[in-house]
């Protein structure tokens, strides 16, 4: 029988993992790659970090991950065991993540930060494109776009143009230079005391043209500086296509589709509206009307408007409403579709309960019916720091969701109301309900 020998491994595994290992003594892990056995050695081998983080998937935290050097002799394709006693040694992505797990782990630990900081800084840019690119895809079943739209747009704002967004975000830069006019558009702030409503964003628009122009971010109130800014100030009906149709008569319209290869005059004020709209996320699908018209006002520019808000709001603010769009299969029947059953529907329900009464040997009175009706209001509504908000029939449910993080709503705001409506509950109703019931116990 031959001696079997260890073998020096790198693999990486999720820091919950490792307490997990050091508690147990023994854990087992899927991928690891064979090494000379010095980590250090490699600062520059991108290959061997490169066949480390393979498989790696989207982490928004450093410190959610860690580097194991292990010795094993037990690799068969499927799994490699580690041995707690076998450890070499533990490495950081890089100084932050040591500093936040010297305080959790046990003392007698010794972390290292790895060589390849930097290139951890590249792998999370290019994990966060990625997610970013599937905001853009949930978006697109959301608002039921063409493909070939996608297509189009792909080929308007170009990867290079998204990298370099992304390189810098994370690189704290601000835009400067001979850049794309769609990356002075999503990086674009607004700071200007601009008119509130649609105006606004068309004022949005033509400041990020003279940016663009210039070369550079400008402050100040630049689109009043304009010759188009009196035209639509004065516009007595501004909503959007009247707003569109002054610019169309601009100088502007046309020098700005001619830089970016479309009806930038649509797409970008459209787009920083929709920005606003959605900019804590999108929890439920947007009305059908709502969509409709967007696309009839924007054509194929609302398509160019939906890639940069997929795009902006990422993978993250937009799977609440895909998985709703999409109704995944192991989800259960949502309480949206259950209430909106009930309440759009008495008779249907008044109908169920006498074939239920008649099973039972049972009669309900119509004053049964209503009162049943009545019990599938909420007694509570509630939402989280994402400004998710759920209704409560029960108190098992409100337990449930406190535990989550769930706190009765106190405000009706423009978002919670808006949230209610979403459900198909009236929010007008349902807001002086609980306003009334507040009243009373005063």
């Amino acid at each position: 029988m031959g001696i079997l020998i260890m073998k020096d491994y790198l693999a990486i595994i999720r820091k919950i993992d490792f307490v997990d290992l050091f508690k147990y003594g023994h854990f087992s892990v899927s991928y690891a790659i064979p090494f000379d056995g010095d980590l250090l050695a490699h600062a520059d081998d991108t290959d061997l970090f490169d066949a480390l983080t393979f498989r790696m998937n989207m982490y928004e935290y450093s410190f959610e991950y860690i580097i194991i050097h292990f010795k094993s002799n037990d690799y068969n394709n499927q799994y490699i065991s580690i041995d707690i006693r076998n450890v070499c040694a533990l490495y950081t992505f890089d100084e932050v993540a040591k500093k936040e797990m010297s305080i959790s782990f046990d003392r007698r630990i010794q972390l290292n930060v790895s060589p390849w900081s930097s290139k951890f800084d590249e792998l999370q840019r290019k994990l966060s494109i990625k997610q970013s690119l599937r905001g853009i895809e949930n978006l697109w079943t959301i608002f039921d776009l063409p493909d070939d739209d996608l297509v189009k747009c792909k080929e308007i704002i170009t990867l290079p143009i998204i990298q370099e967004v992304f390189r810098e975000l994370y690189s704290y830069e601000r835009p400067s230079g001979n850049q794309s006019i769609w990356t002075y558009l999503l990086r674009y702030e607004r700071h200007s005391f601009y008119p509130k409503g649609m105006i606004g964003y068309f004022c949005d628009f033509i400041h990020v043209f003279c940016n663009y122009s210039k070369k550079q971010e400008l402050s100040g109130d630049v689109a009043e500086t304009t010759q188009l800014f009196p035209q639509i100030r004065e516009c007595k009906n501004a909503q959007f296509a009247p707003l569109i149709e002054i610019v169309e008569k601009s100088p502007l319209y046309k020098m700005t589709e001619d830089v970016a290869g479309c009806r930038f005059a649509v797409a970008a004020p459209l787009f920083l509206y929709l920005k606003a709209q959605f900019s804590e996320g999108i929890e439920h699908k947007p009305e059908e009307k709502f969509i409709a018209y967007a696309k009839e006002v924007g054509g194929f520019e609302c398509s160019v408007a939906i890639y940069l808000l997929g795009l902006s709001l990422g993978y993250d603010k937009t799977y609440d409403s895909f998985y709703e769009s999409v109704k995944l299969p192991f989800f259960k029947e949502t309480l949206f579709e259950h209430k909106k059953d009930v309440q759009d529907s008495a008779l249907e329900l008044s109908q169920t309960k006498k074939i239920i009464a008649q099973k039972q040997g049972l009669l309900f009175s119509e004053d049964d019916i209503d009162t049943e009706v009545q019990e599938q209001l909420p007694i509570l509504w509630m939402r989280n720091k994402k400004q998710d908000v759920r209704p409560v029939f029960n108190e098992n449910e409100k337990s449930k969701l406190i535990n989550l993080g769930y706190e009765p709503v106190k405000r009706f705001n423009d978002k919670v109301m808006k949230a209610i409506a979403g459900m198909n509950y009236n929010p007008e109703k349902e807001k002086n309900r609980f306003t009334t019931s507040k009243t009373k116990k005063k």
